[in-house]
């Protein structure tokens, strides 16, 4: 039995299990690089009964996660990193001018041009990837790689927004990434801001797993050693629990503009064929070949959930 990686319980079950060749294969196909290095054995999919988190790990207990010539080579392509995604424009009405901002996995910083000025000029990033750092002092952003667990140490209560964009599925440990936000945070009692909130907030945008993307077949950019785990309402509700947090709001992005292809082309092969991880058969390539025409006839509704969800908890 496999605890999990966010709660700790052992009351966790494997669901599925995806070979070591067919994640390689996606990898050399949606990537052109070779991850064999990162991904040396069969992969289990874990589902946490507690937090309700789905995790991976290798069938012999390590978690694959990209290093950092993976990142440097993803950074490369320009879709990778967006200057502007809806989670930053509602994430900033959580700032005040005078917050003091922590991001972690800030990639090239762009979330700092969403900030007020005077919040800008306090704010700092933590970022693995070194040509992100490169990218963010291009405009003008200081950024330091440094794991944000050794960061928190000398930098305990210095800040009154911690947040992470599209961050916490791709680490290793997710429960000592988090306490070691919240670490950083300062007392409640000492950071009341303006507008009615608490600026002494933890902001967390992941990929939802109530989302569309749930029923994405092969998508590589959802599993390792891109992704290790997915998150449903569920469990950014279980989070609140797990760290004495409260969840103030929880939000849930139409679809984006940039993901309507990605949606019409899932929910189209839904109609014909169960969704598994992996499918690397041939009914899957007719259908999907099919719906480069078929996916024309899939309507959107008003109240589907788009890719990410944003929770916002405060500090009790």
């Amino acid at each position: 039995m496999t605890n999990c990686i966010l709660c700790h319980s052992n009351n966790t079950e494997i669901t599925q299990e995806v070979k070591q060749d067919d994640i390689n294969a996606l990898c050399r196909k949606v990537y052109g690089m070779d991850t064999s290095y990162l991904i040396t054995n069969d992969l289990l999919y874990h589902h946490c009964k507690s937090c309700d988190l789905r995790f991976f790990t290798t069938k012999d207990g390590t978690i694959p996660t990209g290093d950092n010539n993976f990142y440097n080579t993803l950074t490369e392509l320009d879709w990778y990193y967006f200057s502007e995604k809806h989670e930053y424009s509602f994430a900033k009405q959580f700032i005040n001018k005078d917050s003091k901002v922590l991001e972690v996995g800030c990639g090239k910083a762009a979330f700092a041009h969403f900030l007020p000025q005077e919040a800008k000029a306090h704010y700092v990033g933590l970022e693995f990837n070194t040509q992100a750092k490169e990218l963010a002092a291009k405009n003008g952003i200081l950024i330091e790689n440094i794991p944000i667990e050794e960061y928190a140490k000398s930098h305990a209560h210095s800040f009154d927004i911690a947040c992470s964009f599209q961050v916490l599925e791709h680490v290793s440990n997710p429960h000592g990434f988090i306490s070691a936000q919240i670490q950083c945070l300062k007392d409640s009692q000492l950071s009341m801001g303006g507008g009615g909130h608490n600026s002494s907030l933890l902001i967390i945008a992941v990929p939802s797993e109530d989302s569309f993307i749930q029923y994405c077949v092969n998508g590589i950019l959802n599993m390792p050693p891109h992704h290790i785990s997915r998150f449903s309402d569920n469990t950014l509700h279980n989070i609140a629990d797990i760290f004495n947090l409260k969840l103030i709001n929880l939000h849930h992005e139409n679809v984006q503009n940039e993901h309507i292809e990605f949606y019409k082309s899932t929910m189209w092969a839904k109609l014909f064929l169960p969704t598994p991880l992996v499918d690397r058969g041939f009914f899957r390539k007719i259908i999907n070949r099919l719906g480069r025409i078929g996916k024309h006839c899939i309507k959107i509704p008003p109240n589907a959930y788009g890719h990410t969800a944003v929770a916002i908890y405060k500090i009790k």
